[in-house]
């Protein structure tokens, strides 16, 4: 099958259609617009559960998130409501490995709120559990949350208080509270974090210091660096800040994407979990907030530029250009279903 549906979200402002439904062309590699989804405004991030067929978003202007029932044939997105996350800015959402939880970060201060799912309809019930740190509530910024490979703990980026943590989960249950599970040097602004497909490492990418540091993950939740390499050029002397990282399933390659730079940066994986530098190519446009990357394909969401910009990806992992660019309002995040 050559052509694959993808769900593309973006910045649109309070009445905008932030949720469109593309079709991918992967022999072509053409981008075609199917529909855009009524209601989903300032759509920064989406999860899609499969055997439900519902749709979480942000709508990270209005501090909440919501879901939507979207049909067998993608025709239509039913609404199931919204909820408010309870702080500004939620920009990353995440489902739970058994379906029923939804934890989202809040750049606004250190909070993730986590939401139960209802099993008969997909929709977020109220009053959510809100994790935090232990510092100064409004000076963290929260950008990343992901359940662990073994869905035992969960884990945060907070990128204002340069640090990652965890929290056990037990049995649909947050045991005890979040614990810092790696510090990053001040300033340099952790933002989103990849696990290795074997589960014995993690990639951290920072926003401020520009830097991927491969961690060994240990007993407990914790995180050992084992090497830290920048993902700019050395000869670089400009503004930049990191954005998304992404490993590939064989877990040899990772990438990330550098807004000001504006590139992407591919770094191959050691068997023993340290990284080296591959590959920096331009990203084909302005400010590459995120990136979607498939098996022969890697999709760049260029959000200044209003554009996604499609690479090919060669057998080692090496990005080439193809020339085939798609215009689309502010793109920030896109997922295949």
């Amino acid at each position: 099958m050559s052509k694959l549906n993808l769900l593309s979200g973006s910045y649109t402002g309070p009445n905008g259609e932030g949720l469109k439904l593309l079709s991918f062309d992967t022999a072509s590699g053409d981008i075609e617009l199917t529909r855009s989804f009524p209601g989903t405004p300032d759509v920064s991030w989406i999860a899609f559960a499969p055997s439900s067929r519902t749709v979480y978003v942000t709508n990270e202007m209005a501090e909440q998130a919501g879901a939507f029932s979207l049909a067998t044939d993608n025709s239509t997105a039913t609404p199931l409501g919204y909820q408010s996350t309870g702080a500004k800015y939620p920009c990353y959402l995440r489902i739970s490995p058994k379906g029923t939880k939804l934890a989202v970060a809040n750049y606004g201060d250190d909070s993730t709120p986590v939401f139960s799912i209802d099993a008969a309809t997909g929709a977020l019930k109220a009053d959510p559990t809100v994790l935090r740190s232990a510092h100064a509530h409004d000076k963290g910024h929260a950008h990343w949350t992901q359940w662990s490979p073994e869905a035992d703990r969960l884990y945060v980026v907070d990128l204002g208080h340069d640090e990652v943590r965890s929290v056990r989960y037990e049995a649909g249950n947050f045991v005890g509270g979040p614990e810092t599970a790696f510090a990053t040097p001040k300033g340099a602004g952790p933002r989103h974090l990849a696990f290795h497909p074997n589960g014995k490492f993690a990639y951290l990418f920072t926003e401020y210091a520009e830097t991927v540091t491969a961690l060994a993950r240990e007993a407990g939740g914790k995180l050992t660096e084992l090497d830290t390499l920048s993902a700019l050029p050395a000869d670089f002397k400009g503004e930049s800040t990191g954005a998304h990282i992404q490993i590939n399933a064989t877990g040899t390659v990772l990438y990330v994407s550098n807004r000001g730079h504006n590139s992407i940066t591919a770094f191959a994986i050691a068997t023993d979990g340290k990284i080296s530098l591959k590959q920096n190519i331009s990203c084909g446009g302005n400010w590459p907030r995120f990136f979607l990357l498939l098996e022969k394909h890697l999709i760049v969401a260029n959000q200044e530029s209003e554009d996604l910009v499609v690479f090919d990806v060669a057998a080692d992992g090496t990005l080439s250009a193809t020339g085939k660019v798609f215009k689309l309002q502010k793109p920030v995040a896109l997922l295949q279903i």
